[in-house]
Formats: C-alpha cells, sequence, structure tokens
C-alpha cells in the first residue's frame, strides 16, 4: 500500500508521491485512473498503446475491460 496526498499545481490538483518508495514511479510516466464499481475509489494503471494491436499469432491478452476503448487515450 502506498499513501498519497492531493495537493494543488498551478489550478490543478495532483497526487503526490513520496520521492523514494519500493514501486516504480517515474517522472513523466501516465497513468489511467479507472472507477471502481462503488465510485468511491479507482484501479490505477499505466498508460499504453493498445495490446490487442499486435501481430495475430502473438501472445494473446486477457480482456479485462470490456467498457474501456483504447482510442479514447491516444
Amino acid at each position: 500500500m502506498l499513501e498519497v496526498k492531493t495537493v494543488t499545481r498551478g489550478n490543478s490538483l495532483a497526487l503526490s508521491l513520496p520521492a523514494h518508495t519500493k514501486f516504480k514511479f517515474e517522472k513523466g510516466q501516465r497513468w489511467l485512473m479507472i472507477p471502481a464499481e462503488d465510485n468511491n475509489s479507482f484501479i490505477l494503471i499505466p498508460r499504453m498503446k493498445d495490446p490487442y494491436a499486435g501481430p495475430i499469432d502473438s501472445q494473446p491478452v486477457k480482456e479485462e475491460w470490456k467498457d474501456f476503448d483504447f482510442k479514447e487515450i491516444e
């Protein structure tokens, strides 16, 4: 578990992460916050290119979020 704090940056809110943590957060990374079913929490995942767009013979990827469209983030 990692506790973070909401801070103000200009006219925006940001999550402040500790500088030293066992988790692999790096400056400039982009993340997606997916609302959980309870509407009170989020699932945080690294932003990536469409994992389903690879060659047909590549390793199949299980679809976890059927209601998510990767075209929305490009």
